[in-house]
């Protein structure tokens, strides 16, 4: 086996066998203990005590064999055109994100890697699910770098010299070849929607007079002067701090939620609480109907472990999600870091979100505690406590500070008001598209769509309150539902595609929702062609071709 590596590439830590080699002694022991537990307990003895872990031995050392040889047929390279990863012994696969492509950049730290000192890479990339390449394992040091790095390259801002640490020597001239940026910028400002004011019927919620803004005034928590600690207690607190943080401290902080916030958010939040209470009754139910039906015994508790397993994870799994919850902004856009056992730090481009989500469940409305996550394309949207959710449980301050990083402008006097009033008014107090029949009187009372000139906004629920927001120049696909029933009650169904995700717009009224559905088309033709010109990737032979007049670009445009 040739240990030569191709230019630009190297292997990760030598560690990650390690890292992954146990997944499958576990999962062996696991199949083998599940099927022969009761037999090994009736006819326990010293020798077959014996030769079960000599089983035991053989299979850690297939696994760690099997892990490593793995290990040493993979490389990666990063490079001005984005990320490959070559694996495979017998046969050979070639991973390949383009930098036009990459949405995301996450670092994922599990509980061994974490003891080890090592981190995973996840490069998202616009597609559809588990659309994604991972570098798993390296230093948590060189982590950091190959994050700056990647991002780097899919801002179109490559430089001359990149970290020897991460990649080997970088590449010399040629690193501009691309020319302009790529779509991920790097702002990290709202994103300015290029959409017309187009108006339809329930358009509207403009509760101030404020300038037309995405942008919201940040705060964060107070903390007394570091500069009045002495040096040595500033340099430990700075050091607990970036280890708590895993790195994530620099830039302003936008969220950082406490776990006490996060605890009685989730006592308050009804669906978490009726998921449980499910998960305990079904539980108890089936232990007592199996135990009634065969007996108590090792052979019918075994199969049970699962579902016994299930509910402690399904409770550590929500705390998790927002443990140590912190969101920073950077150069690269919003950076978080979350977790307890297992950790990971996300990074996502303002312009890469295609839609938003507010969510307010009813016993979190006294204290204003709002939930966001965003859609970005390549990133599953299944995944729990994943880059998606860019604000487990916010503050108003922090809920605007978010928004107001990610969020484009709207186009109302006061975005951030005409959100709130959003989230508290009832349905049917807001001005909007509604049910037009009085059958469906719940869909009336607690759903309301509504065109902004910058977005489409739906509200909807009752005791849980969702607002999702969808910017007008994001919209890649429409399509409207009709049929007999439909038009017997004049509604129509109007569905809004974006990439990752498709928005709902059910019972619209017919004439309101063609209405709708022409501007948003217009929009879906022409808005992302003119708000996104800048970020195109600009091929190698374009770049270096001369500049073309206003005159050719307008023709060439026809």
């Amino acid at each position: 086996m040739s240990s030569a590596l191709p230019p630009g590439h190297r292997r990760t830590h030598p560690l990650t066998p390690l890292v992954t080699g146990w997944r499958i002694v576990v999962g062996a022991v696991a199949v083998l203990t599940a099927q022969n537990l009761a037999a090994l307990v009736g006819d326990f003895t010293v020798r077959r005590l014996l030769i079960g872990l000599g089983v035991l031995g053989a299979a850690v050392v297939i696994g760690v064999v099997v892990s490593a040889l793995s290990w040493w047929a993979t490389s990666y390279g990063v490079d001005e055109d984005g990320v490959v990863r070559r694996s495979g012994l017998l046969s050979r696969t070639r991973q390949f994100a383009p930098r036009a492509r990459i949405e995301s950049v996450s670092l994922e730290r599990p509980l061994l890697a974490r003891l080890l000192g090592l981190a995973k890479v996840r490069i998202e990339v616009a597609g559809g699910g588990e659309s994604y390449l991972d570098i798993a394992y390296v230093r948590s040091a060189e982590a950091e770098d190959l994050r700056r790095r990647i991002l780097e390259v899919a801002a179109g801002t490559v430089p001359g010299v990149g970290p020897a640490t991460v990649d080997g020597p970088a590449p010399g001239a040629g690193a501009s070849a691309d020319g302009g940026p790529a779509g991920a910028t790097g702002a990290a400002g709202a994103e300015t929607s290029g959409t017309a004011a187009a108006t339809a019927p329930g358009t509207p919620v403009d509760p101030g007079a404020a300038p037309a803004t995405g942008a919201a005034a940040t705060s964060s928590p107070g903390a007394p002067d570091p500069a009045d600690r002495p040096a040595g207690e500033r340099d430990l607190a700075a050091r607990a701090r970036a280890i708590l943080h895993d790195g994530v401290t620099d830039g302003e902080l936008i969220a950082e939620i406490p776990t006490e916030r996060l605890v009685r958010s989730l006592l308050r939040d009804s669906s978490f609480l009726l998921g449980l209470a499910a998960s305990v009754i079904g539980l108890g139910v089936t232990i007592a109907l199996a135990i009634w039906q065969e007996g108590l015994s090792i052979a019918i508790l075994v199969p049970l472990l699962p579902a016994v397993i299930a509910v402690p994870r399904y409770v550590f799994g929500r705390i998790e999600s927002g443990w140590g919850f912190v969101s920073r902004v950077s150069d690269s856009g919003l950076r978080m870091r979350r977790g307890l056992a297992n950790t990971r730090a996300d990074t996502i481009a303002p312009d890469r979100i295609q839609r938003l989500e507010l969510r307010r469940p009813l016993l979190w409305r006294a204290p204003r505690w709002t939930a966001v996550t965003v859609t970005v394309a390549g990133i599953d949207e299944d995944e729990d406590g994943g880059a998606r959710s860019v604000l487990p449980v916010g503050t108003p301050d922090e809920l605007a500070s978010t928004i107001g990083h990610l969020a484009p402008p709207l186009g109302t006097g006061d975005d951030l008001a005409a959100l709130e009033r959003l989230l508290t008014a009832p349905a049917r107090e807001l001005p909007g598209l509604r049910a037009p029949h009085p059958l469906q009187w719940y869909a009336r009372r607690t759903v309301v769509t509504v065109l902004l000139p910058g977005a489409v906004v739906r509200r909807s629920g009752l005791l849980a309150r969702r607002v999702q927001i969808v910017p007008r120049d994001r919209v890649q696909e429409l399509s409207v539902g009709d049929g007999p029933l439909a038009r017997r009650r004049g509604s129509l169904d109007l569905s809004v595609a974006v990439a990752g995700h498709t928005v709902e717009l059910d019972a619209l009224p017919r004439a309101d929702a063609l209405v709708l559905h022409a501007a948003l088309a217009l929009d879906a033709a022409t808005a992302r062609r003119y708000t996104e010109r800048d970020g195109w990737p600009v091929p190698p032979l374009a770049a270096a071709a001369p500049a073309v007049s206003g005159a050719s670009r307008t023709g060439e445009r026809r």
